[in-house]
Order: structure tokens, then C-alpha cells, then sequence
């Protein structure tokens, strides 16, 4: 995609198959009401695309509620404050090892 357009809702009534064109071609277009970002027109493949990647969202949300359903809420959050602490260690290693090299 080559990127995407602002336009105004007024200009977007006054010009709709020019805009159509112009996302038709590969372009968002973000429309815009009183300078605020109201909704964005996108080409079929990337809202195909986008569709797909909630659905498979949805499905995973999906799959750990049911890996997760015989744990208790305080066991999910040490699990979830354990994995949160080893990413951070993680993260901290690495930082230290990047200032070391440099």
C-alpha cells in the first residue's frame, strides 16, 4: 500500500468516486469530521487481511481461556507477573550487553 489520504466528510461527499478511485488503487483514505479522525476507507485486501488476523485473534484468546480455565484468576496473574518479570530480565540482559559492546 502506498499509504494513506486525509480528506474532510465534506470533501468525501463532494468527491466519493475520486476517493473510491483512490482506495480502489491501493490507498487508506482517514476521513475526518470537525478535524477529528472519524473512520478510514481501506482497500478490500487489507480489510480481508485485517478480518483474518482478528479472526485468528479470537481464536487464540479462545485457546488460552480453555488452556488457562482450571487455574484460578490470583494463579493466572502470578503466572502472567512471572512471565512479565522474565521478559523484563531478558530485556535488561541484553540492554547491558548492547552498552558493554558499545
Amino acid at each position: 500500500m502506498e499509504g494513506q489520504s486525509r480528506i474532510s466528510l465534506e470533501e468525501l461527499r463532494r468527491s466519493l468516486g475520486r476517493v473510491a478511485r483512490t482506495v480502489e488503487g491501493g490507498r487508506a483514505v482517514v476521513v475526518e469530521r470537525r478535524g477529528e479522525e472519524a473512520f478510514a476507507l481501506v482497500p478490500m485486501r487489507l480489510y480481508r487481511f485485517l478480518e483474518e488476523e482478528r479472526r485468528k485473534l479470537l481464536q487464540a484468546t479462545e485457546e488460552a481461556r480453555g488452556s488457562f480455565s482450571d487455574m484460578s484468576g490470583e494463579e493466572v496473574e502470578a503466572l502472567v507477573a512471572a512471565e512479565l518479570e522474565e521478559a523484563s530480565s531478558t530485556e535488561r540482559k541484553a540492554s547491558s550487553a548492547r552498552r558493554a559492546s558499545s
